[in-house]
């Protein structure tokens, strides 16, 4: 009797270690099991919408797997609850010293996107960025080409090539890195005439409950956004401005400590340092140091903005 017991309590233990974890995440998951899913990479490597096959597991990520790891804003920035076509698939990790990065195929109907997720070693999110998309259009043509390169630091450089009619090539070439707790632009370079295009803010959907989070600014492409952050003092913030139709523009995301109604933003590793003030509704913004790496090199972030008041949801 006592034989069998412990021969049906060893077949339990071992049907549950042969027990492979649920990542549609309706179970929880541990981090270490939802790392191992993402194959390592070794660098520098090149990634193409073709060669992306050899990477990209077949394994499908629930929504609610991501969730259980990065902060729900930032997960309904990479794929809507209210999205059901969306699937998220593991491609590679990287690990470094200080943090590693998962990097995730968002599969749209016709297109893909590649999104970076950084921890750090002691598993806490850091910070995510959308690097590039392919679009199932562009699959296999000649007149168009795009590539990922990832180095060993690693930075992320996005090149894309496209043949005119008359042959003539546009190109553009941005190169992303996490450094001081974001992802910064490092690199660009481009041919390109610009395009009037919608300004998109990451911070849109993010809460904004504390007493300076809110949005401030002229127009669409001329404004501030500060959201809520870690703690009271400190804010996330995101900015863009652009004047002379295009000619003089800019953009930075980052984080502004506070000190009563002043704030400023200095990063290690960044030149550039701004000033803000807060003094009733609107909000001055002041340059500090070289922003050259965030702005057109003509112009500068110095301007003042009214605070927009919130709107008012629909019953």
């Amino acid at each position: 009797m006592r034989r069998c017991l412990v021969l049906g309590l060893l077949s339990l233990m071992l049907a549950c270690a042969d027990e492979k974890p649920d990542f549609t995440g309706n179970t929880p998951i541990k981090i270490n099991d939802f790392n191992k899913i993402f194959k390592v990479a070794t660098l520098p490597i090149s990634l193409s919408d073709t060669s992306l096959k050899q990477y990209t597991d077949t394994l499908i990520i629930g929504r609610k797997a991501l969730a259980q790891f990065v902060p729900e804003a930032m997960v309904e920035q990479i794929v809507s609850k209210t999205d059901k076509k969306t699937v998220l698939h593991p491609i590679l990790r990287i690990e470094k010293e200080q943090e590693y990065y998962l990097l995730l195929r968002v599969q749209h109907i016709n297109s893909f996107e590649i999104c970076v997720v950084v921890f750090s070693k002691k598993n806490k999110f850091l910070d995510y960025k959308v690097i590039t998309e392919f679009k199932d259009e562009n699959k296999g043509s000649r007149r168009y080409g795009k590539i990922l390169n990832i180095n060993k630091e690693p930075s992320f450089l996005v090149e894309e090539n496209k043949m005119n009619e008359d042959n003539s090539l546009i190109y553009e070439k941005k190169g992303w890195a996490y450094t001081d707790s974001n992802f910064r632009l490092i690199y660009f370079d481009s041919n390109k005439k610009p395009e009037n295009t919608k300004v998109i803010n990451p911070l849109d959907t993010l809460p904004m409950n504390n007493n300076y989070s809110g949005d401030y600014g002229r127009d669409a492409k001329n404004f501030i956004s500060i959201r809520d952050f870690t703690t009271a003092n400190k804010y996330q913030f995101f900015m863009h401005f652009e004047r002379d139709g295009r000619d003089c523009s800019g953009e930075l995301k980052g984080i502004m400590t506070f000190t009563k109604n002043t704030a400023i933003y200095s990063e290690k590793g960044d030149a550039c340092i701004i000033h803000f003030k807060i003094e009733g509704n609107q909000i001055t913004i002041k340059e500090d140091g070289n922003c050259g790496n965030h702005r057109d090199m003509t112009c500068y972030f110095n301007n003042s903005y009214d605070k927009k008041k919130k709107s008012k949801k629909k019953k």
